[in-house]
């Protein structure tokens, strides 16, 4: 099959006639049951492999049945290259590459690159279990310091580690530890709640409110020292908020250990421990020991922790900066320094073909364990930094016991686990269809995989008209600071040899928050320079495809902007279900539809002038967001973002209105919204 059609117009992409309803089915199944390979290492913001590959396959085909056949066995793409200019989790790449594509892309940011690299070429590591035992004999020393003494004098290995911060009152001097409230956790009807006089852990009713505790005190267990980051001293009721204290002291904030969940000694390691085995349980003297023992060996083994410090400047997140930390390694204990340490100097003496899976895993397992991870109550199990996308400070950290195999979310073998399904399902993949899951083989032959660890402006490892198709995903102007965020891994990463540190996200990102409309005209010249860049790549009669959404009209007319003096034709515009409504990040007015822009290459660029139109354009704007919002059944968000896009739509060609009235772009996604 011609890898490129001659004629684009036949396809289903240009006439925006892909099975969308079929396609937004698929995407809530993904959302579900994300592709394995997708869950190797975290990414901030994924477009659904569906949905790419939807587009991919539309392209190339010009029936509904030929779009499924093909969407399933895949190869349309045979022989082409495709090109995406911001590969964030590489999703576009991925699939292009299933779909029998030579790939390139390029991320200003090396995290982005190192994970789209593994994807892209997943299907040749061999199955990184097979290094496991040895890595597992060299770190055999460390998992003895995760042993505990239960309640009842047992032995037995620790799960959860319980820390809170220690605040000292600006006012009366006392020091005093900043619980939320008194509760650890839930158990069916019960709650494990804790005195706040003496420290004992109670079982108690869920219904009961206050713990009488044999040592006189009397515990409000929904109340604490911190509310909404304010701490208030219990003797002086003074008030602080605890990044103020932060900035007072000097200091960045110090924890101490309360609790304990634990399993029995002799569990299996490779089951998960049922709930009802589990014991939360004040420290032993053996769990202080283990601690001490973490504090002298590491002081004589740090020598591969990273030590570049927290860039500070121009942030759009400054909690970090602002609670005092200066370097990731101060975000994890000493007993977490020792297990990074140790397990950084066993993935150094891994054969080569093993050392980025396990860096990987190692990488994302560090988001499991650090003083950022929080607990959640209900599933006894840890919440991951960057759950939510953000540096959130939490006065309750857990510590995991990272060598745990089944019981543990996000201990290291778990992680690695994650890595060996990515590998599993890469060699022998499987397809959403409408009725299931069908097998997808690999196509036959090889298929070329060039990553740039590049600025999208100034691509000049990639020729003159060498693409065919551009399929991206571009920055949402300031929605998600990818860079800033991704920088926790960077230094690890580095540090694992799967990447060269460039010492911060660099500033030339576009990805960016916090910064508002000052940063629009800044992306709206460097989104142009990127889609001028695809412009030139592409080859004539080739796609430039990409989504979008946002719900700042700003956002918006920086878009049309860039898009005007680009020398790309406007083909269509059309809405496809990108996200996942269950994301936490999911609130009221959220959009899980993303408007998808189609243009082409025609020849020589036309001349680009600021344009106008008649404010009729409105008029249309509306009636073609309520047909589309009728046959898909859209939320209003959705229909309010896809009606922008329509917006920008009407304004990428040369007609400039003569009308006495007329609106500009700026006014138009305004008025549409």
């Amino acid at each position: 099959m011609n890898p490129v059609p001659p004629d684009f117009s036949t396809s289903l992409l240009d006439d925006a006639a892909l099975p969308l309803v079929a396609l937004a089915e698929l995407a809530r199944r993904e959302a579900h049951r994300p592709r394995p390979v997708y869950l190797a290492h975290k990414w901030f913001a994924r477009r659904f492999g569906t949905a790419m590959r939807a587009l991919l396959v539309g392209s190339q085909t010009s029936t509904e049945k030929e779009f499924w056949s093909m969407f399933e066995k895949g190869g349309p793409l045979t022989g082409a290259t495709v090109a995406d200019l911001f590969i964030g989790g590489g999703t576009s790449l991925y699939e292009a590459s299933r779909l029998g594509a030579h790939v390139v892309g390029a991320d200003i940011d090396p995290v982005a690159c190192a994970v789209t690299e593994f994807e892209l070429t997943a299907h040749k590591y061999p199955d990184p279990w097979d290094a496991f035992d040895e890595v597992n004999s060299a770190l055999n020393a460390q998992q003895s310091l995760y042993s505990t003494i239960g309640p009842d004098g047992d032995n037995r290995l620790g799960l959860h580690y319980f820390w809170v911060q220690e605040v000292t009152c600006a006012r009366c001097d006392i020091t005093f530890d900043a619980h939320p409230h008194h509760r650890i956790a839930l158990d069916g009807d019960d709650q494990v709640v804790l005195c706040r006089g003496c420290g004992d852990i109670h079982r108690a009713g869920t219904d009961v409110t206050t713990l009488d505790c044999a040592c006189g005190e009397r515990t409000v267990i929904a109340e604490g020292n911190v509310y909404r980051g304010i701490a208030t001293c219990p003797e002086c009721q003074h008030s602080e908020a605890l990044i103020e204290h932060a900035r007072r002291t000097g200091k960045r904030p110090a924890f101490r250990l309360f609790a304990i969940e634990s399993i029995a000694a002799g569990s299996s390691s490779t089951r998960a421990v049922p709930i009802r085995d589990r014991v939360i349980h004040r420290p032993s003297d053996l769990d202080f020991e283990n601690l001490a023992t973490a504090q002298a060996e590491l002081a004589n083994e740090r020598d591969l922790l990273p030590t570049r410090t927290i860039p500070h400047l121009r942030r759009s997140d400054n909690r970090l900066t602002a609670y005092g930390y200066t370097t990731y390694t101060q975000l994890f204990n000493d007993r977490q320094l020792l297990h990074a340490n140790r397990l950084l100097a066993a993935i150094g003496s891994l054969p080569e073909q093993h050392r980025l899976p396990y860096a990987l895993a190692f990488s994302n397992h560090l988001t499991s364990n650090c003083n950022l991870t929080r607990y959640t109550e209900r599933w006894r199990q840890v919440t991951p930094l960057f759950s939510l996308r953000a540096f959130a400070h939490s006065t309750r950290p857990v510590e995991l016991n990272p060598w745990l195999r089944g019981t543990g979310r996000g201990t290291f073998p778990n992680a690695l686990r994650k890595v060996a399904n990515a590998i599993s399902y890469a060699k022998a993949p499987r397809e959403y269809s409408t009725t299931g899951f069908v097998d997808s083989p690999l196509p036959a032959g090889e298929r070329t995989v060039h990553i740039h660890n590049d600025d999208s402006r100034a691509l000049t490892q990639i020729p003159d008209a060498s693409v065919d198709i551009v399929l991206t995903d571009p920055p949402y102007l300031d929605n998600i600071d990818y860079s800033e965020l991704a920088d926790f891994f960077v230094p690890w990463l580095a540090a694992a040899g799967a990447i060269i540190d460039p010492g911060g996200p660099s500033a030339a990102s576009l990805a960016t928050k916090g910064r508002g409309a000052d940063h629009a005209p800044l992306f709206e010249a460097g989104l142009r320079d990127c889609f001028r860049e695809a412009a030139r790549i592409l080859k004539p009669g080739g796609r430039l495809i990409f989504t979008f959404q946002h719900k700042a009209p700003g956002a918006w007319s920086a878009l049309g902007g860039a898009l005007r003096e680009t020398g790309l034709r406007f083909i269509t515009v059309f809405p496809l279900r990108g996200d996942s409504d269950m994301s936490l990040h999911r609130h009221q007015g959220s959009s899980v539809w993303d408007a998808v822009f189609v243009l082409a290459k025609d020849g020589a660029p036309p001349v680009r002038h600021d344009a106008t139109r008649s404010p009729s354009v409105l008029d249309t704007v509306h009636a073609e967001s309520s047909r589309w919002a009728k046959a898909l059944q859209l939320a209003d968000p959705d229909t309010a973002n896809f009606r922008r896009a329509l917006a920008v739509a009407a304004f990428l060609d040369d007609d400039t209105s003569t009308d006495d009235e007329v609106i500009t772009l700026e006014h138009a996604v305004v008025d549409v919204s």
